[in-house]
């Protein structure tokens, strides 16, 4: 699978990209299922679940992905991390993100930081859908205010949420924009683009979705206290066993 002229054009002018039906509802809802059994009836974000179950190792070095996200960034990516949001209706554990660059985290060169994200669910403003600011990634790194996440317990266990990503000031001039995309969609995001969702407003309906992290080849990037992003060769096949950590 390659971008089309029209699709890389696209992305390089604001940042963000949708391919719609890449997975079919039945693909999604067995990696919904994969990842309801990890979270155990505990519903919070679930780091590295590439790292617990073949399905999602699969999907983080999934061969037309890799494909999609050479050719946007044109050079070739390396798998280094994913997060899984569930986003279930009235989940405390679940307080959505502020307005936020993805590259805060990752601290990498502009333009080395790259995400891929699959939604496991039909989403649009009823449950929260993803709010963007189309061309903001031209920006490069926005100063932000270090927010905190999680709190733990004594096991590790999150017990309270807060919203996702150091905020960050946006200039006047960029816009909003709500997305909208069916169950299956894949989004490409740049690492510097400003984006964020509220928390899931819907009373019914969960708004769940897996985020790929990729890196260029030989660039640097910070692993992070939590999220301990580390290399991943795209061509191994998934052999380590489940973690509950």
């Amino acid at each position: 699978m390659k971008p089309t002229p029209e699709q890389l054009q696209f992305y390089r002018e604001n940042g963000y990209l949708i391919v719609e039906k890449f997975l079919s509802g039945e693909a999604c809802d067995t990696l919904i299922a994969g990842a309801a059994a990890v979270a155990n009836g505990h519903y919070t974000n679930l780091l590295n679940l590439h790292a617990r179950t073949a399905e999602f190792h699969q999907l983080l070095t999934h061969p037309e992905i890799l494909s999609m996200a050479d050719a946007i960034q044109n050079a070739r990516m390396i798998p280094i991390g994913s997060i899984y949001f569930f986003c279930k209706p009235d989940n405390p554990l679940e307080q959505g993100s502020h307005m936020h660059q993805d590259n805060y985290a990752t601290k990498a060169p502009y333009g080395s930081y790259f995400i891929a994200a699959v939604a496991l669910d039909d989403t649009d403003e009823g449950n929260g859908a993803l709010i963007v600011y189309p061309g903001s990634h031209k920006l490069g790194d926005l100063p932000n205010t270090p927010s905190k996440n999680f709190d733990r317990d004594k096991s590790g266990k999150i017990t309270t949420a807060y919203p996702i990503g150091n905020p960050v000031q946006i200039p006047p001039e960029y816009k909003p924009l709500r997305l909208k995309y069916a169950k299956g969609s894949l989004l490409f995001l740049h690492g510097h683009i400003v984006h964020g969702a509220p928390r899931n407003p819907s009373k019914t309906r969960w708004r769940q979705k897996i985020y790929l992290h990729y890196i260029k080849d030989g660039d640097p990037f910070w692993p992070g206290w939590s999220a301990k992003r580390q290399i991943i060769e795209r061509d191994k096949p998934f052999d380590s066993p489940p973690s509950r950590e």
